[in-house]
């Protein structure tokens, strides 16, 4: 009987698994816990936008941000980046800093990158203009000029502080900043045959002469002192963006901050008025202190790094240098030292000194390190190759070993020993060459005169004093740049 009872048990429970809909078998499989995936097998490559730090809104710059995105959901970057851009133009070329034989002015060229809608690429800028028009009001003279009608030509921007030709006289004062709104529109510009203007605005930032291309236009701007704020969207800056703008150094003369609202506000709360006479009041005094007696005088009050600021400077220098694994990218961020020192010359100009501290100098590196990130989002495609990336975990390996092996080892141990015969020598060869490469090399590359059957040898030192990881690269630790 027992039996008999188990038969049919088993036959009920054979004929349920035969008709169990295939819906519920396929939820059941995958209930099933999935194979385990070794970790070395999984790449992340997604590229977050970039996130701000509170370094980057040191003293003034950061109360002007706080009190400018109250109440209106915008971007507290996009509102600093506009303020310093003006900063920077107005205070014109008394104050300098050297830099072995060149001389730095404060001038910025700063990109808006922010999707249509999303940006605030306009309203972004309002509180910067109330106060730009707040103090022409009450400190006649103070300023230089403003234009927001576009750029067109060479020609075009002399003309706007020219030296003076047929019966226009000379203005005195180079101040200017531009804002320019549709960025693209330069971009276009610049693919017209016989256009310079990318040319003008290189010279610009540089502070060199704007001279005409052509005898046609007799306007010349000598030792001009431009600052430009602009706006794009990042599929028109990818869309726009020419081999030769990005290899001639066209745009790492821009600092380039990607930046949308963080919040969607029907009805934003304007900044009141005796906020905005209170920031004006306070630009205004800035701005005279850094003026200087510009324009009657130039070069006149040089800045100084504290010794602390030189130690750190010099330690962080190599990092600034370095190249990123994409060529691309390392071009667009060719300019991070020279907008390190400027920026930090504006955080100490607004602390009224001519002395940049560590804190001057850790605002400046923020604001440097959020324009990397930046770059590497919105140009994430080209950030790095697959190719690229496989060298530099070679490349890496190869550092970790040579320093096991102080004494140094030859192509064949590290085909033997590093790799263990599971990379090619062409790959390992690809690999040398890049650490060879870098500036400066953390290996040496030695010739011997006992090589195999009696021909000259080659083999690999690590540098002394080369750590054997990478870390020369800035990262972000609770709002400061450091060096690990």
């Amino acid at each position: 009987m027992d039996n008999a009872e188990e038969r049919k048990r088993k036959a009920a429970a054979e004929l349920e698994a035969l008709t169990k809909p295939i819906s519920q078998q396929a939820a059941a499989k995958a209930r099933k816990k999935p194979e385990p995936v070794e970790d070395d097998y999984i790449e992340d490559t997604v590229i977050a936008p970039p996130q701000p730090t509170e370094a980057m809104f040191y003293g003034f710059v950061g109360e002007l941000a706080r009190i400018g995105v109250q109440g209106k959901g915008l971007n507290r970057v996009a509102v600093s980046a506009a303020f310093l851009s003006f900063l920077g133009a107005n205070i014109g070329r008394d104050t300098f800093l050297m830099v072995g034989d060149t001389v730095h002015h404060p001038r910025l060229f700063t990109l808006h990158i922010g999707r249509s809608g999303q940006g605030g690429k306009g309203d972004s800028q309002q509180l910067t203009h109330r106060i730009r028009k707040r103090i022409e009001l009450t400190h006649s003279g103070l300023l230089g000029q403003s234009h927001s009608g576009g750029l067109s030509s060479r020609e075009g921007l002399a003309g706007l502080i020219h030296d003076g030709h047929g019966e226009n006289k000379a203005i005195d004062d180079k101040r200017l900043w531009v804002i320019e709104s549709e960025f693209a529109n330069v971009l276009h510009q610049g693919r017209r045959d016989g256009n310079t203007l990318s040319t003008a605005l290189r010279d610009a930032w540089d502070g060199s002469d704007i001279k005409p291309a052509t005898k046609k236009f007799t306007a010349v701007s000598s030792a001009p002192h431009i600052g430009i704020h602009a706006n794009i969207t990042p599929s028109e800056l990818k869309g726009l963006s020419s081999s030769r703008d990005i290899h001639n150094g066209f745009f790492n003369r821009f600092l380039m901050v990607f930046s949308e609202n963080v919040a969607h506000v029907a009805f934003p709360s304007p900044t009141p008025e005796s906020a905005v006479d209170d920031l004006a009041a306070q630009a205004a005094d800035i701005i005279r202190y850094a003026k200087g007696g510009y324009p009657a005088s130039s070069n006149g009050l040089q800045m100084h790094m504290s010794e602390a600021v030189m130690k750190y400077y010099d330690a962080i220098f190599p990092s600034l240098k370095k190249p990123f694994d994409s060529d691309i990218i390392s071009t667009l961020l060719e300019r991070r030292a020279p907008y390190v020192l400027r920026l930090a010359m504006l955080f100490a100009l607004t602390n009224k000194t001519h002395v940049i501290e560590p804190k001057h100098l850790q605002a400046g590196l923020a604001w440097v390190n959020y324009a990397i990130n930046t770059v590497r989002y919105v140009f994430a495609d080209q950030a790095v190759s697959p190719q690229a990336r496989e060298n530099r975990a070679h490349a890496d390996k190869i550092l970790a070993f040579l320093g096991k092996h102080p004494e140094g080892a030859g192509l064949r141990e590290l085909i033997n020993d590093c790799f263990k015969k599971n990379l090619s020598t062409e790959r390992i060869q690809k690999a040398l060459g890049c650490l060879l490469a870098e500036n400066p090399p953390p290996i040496e590359q030695i010739d011997t005169e006992t090589g195999a059957r009696g021909r000259p040898g080659k083999f690999y030192l690590l540098k002394t004093g080369t750590d054997k990881t990478d870390k020369s690269q800035p990262i972000e630790i609770k709002g400061i740049i450091k060096v690990l």
